[in-house]
């Protein structure tokens, strides 16, 4: 039977958002009108986030269409805390414009104040917990502060699914590609990962600049990235230029 990979994700997404949905609701307790967002981000290149949220989907949308997660000044705290903290349009208000662009548009979606509780893991990423109301401020606050441990252990529990269910993938995908990628693409992002220019690999391999290109281009839609540079990162996150040496 064949299964459509974009609607088997999508479906994968809308399961873990309910189920996180489900523990906060009726495992903690929380009011109805609470909202959520979990996400991932790598800290070294703060790359688009994993997100698993029931914040409005617009919301959702917008952050990740310009990319204001990038300059979002609730995960720039996150990534300089161990500790859940709160926070709100005015003392997150900064010097930097973009902060304030980011909480105009939120603002839209009455998303002004919240708590976050981040956890920072082995494979250099950030994942954080966030949640605000769109009912009682003051019942919310005082659920929060009841709640703290019960939040942080869920934290822990969903990123440490996260963390398996990941790997899981990554090795299905490496494997997958371990059979689509051709020794030569391969030596080809090798050298380019070394800094050695499309003429100078052409140089080396005894090939034109213009097969060089076309084997990067090859990469580039195999792993599903958009440049060559995001290629040899990705590649190597996944230990393929180790193939065929």
């Amino acid at each position: 039977m064949l299964i459509n990979v974009k609607s088997a994700r999508d479906n994968k997404h809308v399961l873990i958002t309910d189920e996180i949905n489900d523990l906060i609701h009726r495992e903690i307790n929380f009011p109805e009108h609470t909202r959520f967002a979990y996400s991932v981000i790598n800290k070294r290149h703060l790359d688009q986030p994993v997100i698993y949220s029931n914040y409005p989907t617009e919301w959702i949308n917008t952050y990740i269409n310009m990319t204001l997660y990038q300059h979002d000044p609730v995960i720039i705290i996150a990534l300089q805390r161990i500790m859940p903290f709160t926070w709100n349009d005015k003392t997150l208000s900064s010097d930097d414009t973009r902060h304030e662009d980011i909480f105009k548009v939120a603002g839209k979606y009455n998303i002004s104040n919240g708590h976050t509780f981040p956890l920072h893991d082995h494979e250099n990423n950030l994942a954080t917990l966030s949640l605000y109301t769109e009912g009682d401020t003051d019942c919310f606050q005082d659920y929060v502060v009841k709640n703290k441990k019960n939040l942080q252990q869920l934290l822990l529990s969903i990123h440490e699914r996260y963390i398996i269910e990941r790997r899981y993938d990554r090795k299905l995908f490496r494997e997958k590609l371990e059979k689509e990628l051709t020794s030569r693409e391969i030596e080809t992002l090798r050298w380019a990962s070394l800094g050695k220019t499309y003429n100078e690999i052409a140089i080396i391999m005894g090939i034109t600049e213009s097969t060089v290109k076309f084997h990067i281009g090859n990469l580039i839609v195999k792993l599903g990235v958009v440049n060559a540079k995001h290629a040899i990162r990705k590649a190597s996150d996944l230990h393929l230029l180790q193939i065929y040496e």
